[in-house]
């Protein structure tokens, strides 16, 4: 019943103001009578997701390296890939989207080749562990490992870690503001920080995670779930770094661009932390795109802001690498 109920709600909703592409998308898909993450277990969240988010992509860009290895972080071996382009030194931290719960190196293996090309810098994305078999701060604690990691390899890697950009999407933009404020309190500085619709607030509702709560590519729904994941290790949603929009200090922080969605539930929180980043005296480059959703820089095959969006993020990261 919840389920037919949830399809009866997209079906409803009003999608004249998005990009004609992305609102045939999501027409087609709720034609299809598939299973809410919410109502799979995790593991068949996860395979059914690696289809969906895997199937959003185009054609991948070719790169003359990559290497996938493992590193070590709080006593578990973590696996990384390492995206290069020849030459370049220039680096950026990674870490991909998927609520905490699902998503992988291979669902962001299309968008980081073309963010590769596109920057002309190296990309180290991390395969964090995974809620609810390794709740908060597991996979935190992975992101300050890779930094750590970061800090001692770059040199033999070819890597510049003193100008190191880090960048996430969704959960994993989440992970990202959460590692720059550990960073800073324990004195290391990071060049620049990449938000895309990040998660900043778990404990508070917001006025698009109503409006946008069904038919717009990830219900509220689905967001409760995976917040329900991620937090059962029993830290409470008002924890600062599960919810960084409610950190008392965010002074001192990398320069920072974050996008959002302007039909994405997380939408709002995206801005609000925007606008607090730049009360607490940041540099902040702040970019709502119109007419789009929720992931929509997965979504290769169906829209051109796909890859308008990666442009975008790496003339911002040349930018600060040019000084």
């Amino acid at each position: 019943m919840k389920q037919e109920e949830d399809v009866s709600q997209r079906r409803k909703v009003d999608r004249s103001r998005l990009l004609p592409e992305l609102a045939r998308m999501l027409d087609a898909a709720d034609m299809v009578d598939a299973k809410p993450v919410e109502a799979q277990t995790p593991e068949e969240a996860r395979a059914s997701s690696e289809i969906r988010i895997r199937g959003q992509w185009g054609n991948k860009d070719d790169l003359e390296t990559i290497e996938t290895f493992h590193i070590p972080s709080a006593g578990a071996n973590i696996q990384v890939r390492l995206y290069r382009t020849t030459g370049a030194a220039d680096t950026i931290l990674y870490f991909h989207g998927g609520g905490w719960v699902v998503g992988s190196l291979e669902t962001h293996d299309g968008p980081l080749r073309a963010l590769t090309l596109a920057t002309g810098a190296n990309i180290l994305s991390v395969e964090y562990r995974k809620a609810p078999e390794a709740p908060f701060p597991a996979s935190l604690d992975d992101a300050e490992a890779a930094l750590a990691w970061l800090d001692m390899h770059a040199t033999e890697k070819a890597l510049d870690g003193d100008k190191l950009i880090v960048m996430g999407d969704s959960a994993g933009a989440s992970i990202a503001a959460a590692l720059c404020v550990r960073a800073r309190n324990r004195g290391r500085p990071l060049f620049g920080q990449v938000l895309v619709y990040p998660a900043t607030d778990l404990a508070h509702g917001t006025e698009s995670r109503e409006t946008f709560a069904y038919g717009y590519s990830i219900s509220r729904s689905t967001l409760d779930w995976f917040a329900r994941q991620y937090m059962s290790g029993g830290v409470p949603a008002t924890n600062p770094e599960l919810s960084p929009l409610l950190m008392d200090d965010l002074a001192g922080l990398p320069p920072t661009l974050l996008v959002t969605a302007d039909h994405d539930p997380l939408r709002d929180e995206g801005r609000a932390y925007a606008q607090k980043l730049i009360g607490a005296g940041n540099d902040v480059t702040y970019v709502e795109w119109r007419g789009t959703v929720h992931g929509f820089m997965m979504m290769d095959r169906f829209t051109p802001a796909a890859r308008q969006l990666i442009g975008q993020v790496a003339e911002w990261c040349k930018r600060r690498w040019m000084g």
